[in-house]
C-alpha cells in the first residue's frame, strides 16, 4: 500500500485531482481510447463470426483496423494510468477495479494468443465456410472479455 499512497501522492496524481479540468479531459481520452480499441475488435471480431462484412475478407477487415486498434489502446491505457495515479490510495481495493484488471490481462492474452496461433492462417478464410472454429471461439471469447472490462469499468467510479 505504501507504494500506492506514494503514487496518489505525486506530484502529477495531485495535478489531475485538483485540477477543475484534468481529470474529465482524461476521463474522455479515456472513454475515446476504449471506443476506438473495443469498437474496432469488436469488428473484427463479427467478421470472424460471420455477423457483418461476410463479403469482405477477414484478413482485409482485421488489417484495415489494426492502427485503429493499437491507437485506441495506446491512448486507453495512458489515460488510464493517469486516472488510476490519480484515484489510486481510493481505488486500489475497489472489486471491480481489480476485476476490470483481470478481465484485461485475459483479454490481452486472448489477443496473443489468437496473433500467435489461429490468426497466422486469416488469409485462407475467404472461402465458402469462413473463418474456422478456433477464430470463432477467440472472436466469441474476445466479445465477452472486452464487454467485461467496459462494465466493471463503469462500476469502479459507483462501488
Amino acid at each position: 500500500m505504501s507504494v500506492i499512497q506514494q503514487i496518489y501522492d505525486s506530484p502529477i496524481s495531485t495535478a489531475i485531482r485538483e485540477s477543475d479540468n484534468l481529470f474529465p479531459i482524461l476521463q474522455t481520452f479515456h472513454i475515446l481510447g476504449t471506443i476506438a480499441l473495443a469498437g474496432a475488435i469488436a469488428i473484427v471480431d463479427l467478421r470472424l463470426l460471420n455477423v457483418i462484412f461476410k463479403r469482405e475478407a477477414p484478413a482485409a477487415v482485421a488489417e484495415s483496423l489494426l492502427p485503429v486498434t493499437w491507437v485506441g489502446f495506446v491512448i486507453m491505457v495512458l489515460s488510464g494510468t493517469l486516472l488510476f495515479a490519480a484515484q489510486s490510495a481510493k481505488i486500489y481495493e475497489n472489486n471491480f477495479l481489480r476485476a476490470k484488471l483481470l478481465l484485461l490481462v485475459f483479454a490481452i492474452g486472448n489477443v496473443v494468443l489468437f496473433h500467435s496461433t489461429t490468426y497466422r492462417n486469416i488469409r485462407n478464410w475467404s472461402g465458402v465456410s469462413g473463418p474456422p472454429l478456433s477464430a470463432r471461439t477467440f472472436a466469441s471469447l474476445s466479445l465477452v472479455l472486452w464487454a467485461g472490462v467496459i462494465v466493471t469499468g463503469r462500476f469502479i467510479a459507483y462501488f
